[in-house]
């Protein structure tokens, strides 16, 4: 995996599952995948394993918020909060050097014929779906022959060093019920509040592990013995924890 300074090392992702309650971890892997993607349903699984049952409410980051985890907390029966991180984002020139006027965001779209009028008036109309798993489709939709060729925006509209043939195409995501779903729930305020505790439930544990186990780097390898490590690492913090749990109805008597 790529470290901070840029280089590419043989490294383990830790996975750590954390109690709201009390702050206790109650679920602990090592994987060798870099990136957390993937990550969500195997942690339901372990903690089904485990506990005998899945949590009723999670909560991640964006790493973890997308339409395969989105749809695994749907079929669980989870209440999933999570960030999600479109990859569109409003900008003023695209790759290919196009302004905002003709950017896909200003192509309007008309959905009783299923087509997009260009600035110059033309219409795109439906060309290909493609399938891009999870119940997201991928709509394409192009210009007809004759229209890019002579047409007086093209200059504004296609790439530098177009070929003669080239036409616009622009495309339209369909996503599942289940994320849209997701999307319109995670603008209330009352979800953009259960997320706002992500934080310090979340991200705590590990902060603790790296400074007062001193774990920033693992002492053998081999995924088991790293996860094993990671283990004993969550124990001593959970032993921790439950000291200070134990501690709390004392120092409220001592306190009265």
């Amino acid at each position: 995996m790529r470290n901070g300074e840029g280089g590419t090392v043989p490294s383990y992702n830790v996975q750590l599952l954390t109690d709201v309650t009390n702050g206790l971890v109650v679920n602990v892997d090592a994987t060798t995948d870099a990136i957390d993607y993937r990550q969500l349903q195997p942690a339901l699984e372990r903690c089904q394993t485990t506990l005998g049952q899945k949590p009723k409410q999670i909560v991640a980051d964006g790493d973890y918020t997308n339409h395969a985890s989105v749809q695994a907390a749907a079929v669980g029966g989870l209440d999933f909060y999570g960030s999600w991180q479109d990859s569109w984002k409003p900008v003023e020139r695209d790759a290919q050097g196009r302004s905002a006027e003709f950017l896909a965001s200003a192509f309007p779209y008309d959905a009783k014929p299923d087509c997009f009028t260009c600035p110059a008036g033309n219409i795109l109309t439906h060309h290909a779906l493609l399938n891009r798993g999870h119940g997201v489709h991928t709509h394409v939709y192009r210009a007809p022959k004759a229209a890019c060729p002579h047409c007086p925006l093209r200059g504004q509209c296609a790439p530098p060093h177009a070929r003669p043939g080239w036409r616009r195409s622009i495309t339209r995501l369909e996503e599942p019920a289940t994320t849209t779903a997701f999307k319109a729930k995670m603008a209330t305020e009352q979800a953009r509040q259960i997320y706002a505790k992500r934080s310090q439930i979340a991200e705590f544990p590990h902060a603790w592990i790296k400074e007062r186990c001193g774990l920033r780097q693992f002492r053998c390898r081999n995924r088991l013995k790293v996860a094993m490590e990671a283990t004993w690492a969550c124990l001593s913090y959970n032993l921790t924890r439950w000291f200070s749990i134990r501690r709390q109805p004392n120092l409220a008597t001592e306190s009265a």
